[in-house]
């Protein structure tokens, strides 16, 4: 019984491989040089701990998608939902619908809008940001917050991947290569403590904090946020 546990646990990996070497393999140029070094900052463990939090069914938006990688994997592992990427760059957001034509994935779309004055116009049963917060001011990051709680439908849930600010050294590799890759964008990084106390006071509850443990010196941290469902009386 443990050897076939373990089988189909390889068996799943192994496919979930395939898919991000098809998802590579989608892409132009040098963005399929690009979409390697990103698979390679939140690999496989990384995504699978993120998916599995993710519903099954429903709108999930993808705030800050760029090229489309993550949002086409979580589209393809999650058939019966309804996949947005969400990006400011229309450039890229061609490239990703372009991706997600070629390999046939077709519960997934793309539209523009600026992460620091976009809001959903829909009730949406998920959303997640992978490394998007700490391009925002405080300020504009908690807003798009409360705003994102408001559209999420009683027990929804909000996935925020971002960097610690506790282990400092980490902090500093994270930041140069930060500064490499959008040397135009000032920086907001919080302390998983600060990101917990903002997420309560913006109503989330409860929230869970998985730290995300790499051989590259990132702080990365994982929370997991859900909306309170309602109770008899239609209250939170």
């Amino acid at each position: 019984m443990k050897l076939t546990i373990v089988e189909n646990a390889q068996d799943q990996n192994g496919a979930r491989r395939k898919l991000i070497a098809r998802i590579i393999a989608a892409y132009p140029g040098i963005i399929k040089y690009y979409a390697v070094v990103r698979f390679k900052i939140i690999h496989l463990r990384f995504l699978e701990e993120i998916e599995q939090y993710l519903p099954a069914s429903g709108t999930i938006l993808d705030l800050g998608c760029g090229f489309g990688l993550f949002s086409l994997y979580m589209a393809a592992c999650k058939p019966h939902a309804q996949l947005i990427g969400v990006d400011i760059n229309p450039e890229r957001l061609r490239i990703a619908a372009a991706a997600a034509q070629k390999l046939g994935i077709r519960n997934i779309s793309y539209e523009r809008g600026d992460l620091r004055d976009w809001r959903p116009e829909r009730e949406i049963a998920s959303a997640y940001a992978l490394d998007i917060f700490h391009h925002l001011s405080v300020n504009k990051g908690n807003q798009l917050l409360r705003d994102l709680f408001a559209c999420l439908e009683p027990g929804g849930r909000f996935l925020l991947k971002d960097i610690d600010t506790t282990a400092r050294a980490m902090l500093w590799f994270t930041y140069l290569l930060d500064a490499l890759m959008s040397p135009r964008d000032h920086f907001n990084y919080r302390s998983s403590a600060a990101w917990q106390r903002q997420l309560a006071e913006t109503g989330f509850a409860p929230i869970y904090l998985h730290y995300l443990w790499d051989i590259l010196p990132y702080p990365h941290i994982l929370l997991i946020c859900d909306k309170p469902l309602l109770d008899a009386d239609g209250r939170g």
